[in-house]
């Protein structure tokens, strides 16, 4: 009588058997086709979407213990033209994500395109002296993101409350220069997102400003004739 082999049978059914890994859902990435023309350009896209989809997809590994179900989770994000002016395109994207918990998260984001260059620039990038830029820029920043609160609270914040600072310009805030008028920007946009000025209730703050004097100066001679002054 062979009772090895049937008991390496019973053994293998008995065996836990790990469930395979759920279908990837919930993922979108895209850009606008009038991108496509720069290659460099799509390739840095392309080259983000996979870190953003290397980051998402192991979620779907195992499910979940308790919460919502993976068919619940998004990562997704959408990238527009916001502004071009020769020499520098610049999209802002919207990315939303939500892996389980009370609620998602979305901000904005913002690429400048160096045309001739064929890179990304960050908005400090634009200048010679950043900390100067940066310095000229925040005292019309934090105005205006005071006026901004007190539009969505009714009432002034204290400085020494948990969201009634200033945070930093440049390592905060989404920014980049837009509204040409006569072929040089004349707004510097910011967007902070939420938890970074106010709290989740409160959403992002989206804020511009006129672009001041003296910051065409700061600007590296590349860049300068897109900016007034």
């Amino acid at each position: 009588m062979k009772i090895l082999p049937i008991l390496a049978t019973l053994s293998f059914l008995a065996s836990p058997v790990a469930a395979a890994p759920a279908k990837v859902t919930g993922f979108s990435y895209v850009w606008p086709k009038s991108v496509e023309k720069m290659p460099a350009l799509v390739a840095y896209l392309k080259k983000d979407r996979a870190a953003q989809y290397k980051d998402y997809a192991p979620l779907f590994n195992e499910a979940p213990e308790a919460g919502p179900p993976l068919d619940s989770y998004e990562n997704q994000t959408s990238w527009t033209v916001q502004t071009t002016l020769p020499g520098l395109l610049i999209l802002t994207g919207q990315r939303w994500a939500y892996t389980g918990g009370a609620h998602g998260y979305g901000y904005t984001d913002s690429l400048i395109w160096d045309v001739k260059a064929a890179r990304v620039t960050p908005f400090s990038g634009l200048f010679t002296n950043p900390k100067a830029a940066e310095a000229l820029l925040t005292p019309l920043y934090c105005r205006a993101l005071d006026k901004e609160r007190i539009v969505k609270r009714g009432e002034p914040t204290p400085k020494d409350d948990i969201f009634g600072d200033c945070p930093k310009l440049f390592e905060s805030a989404e920014i980049w220069p837009d509204k040409p008028v006569y072929g040089k920007f004349s707004r510097i946009v910011m967007a902070l997102g939420a938890y970074t000025a106010g709290p989740y209730s409160e959403g992002g703050y989206d804020l511009e400003i006129v672009i001041p004097k003296g910051l065409k100066a700061l600007v590296k001679p590349q860049y300068q004739a897109l900016f007034p002054g």
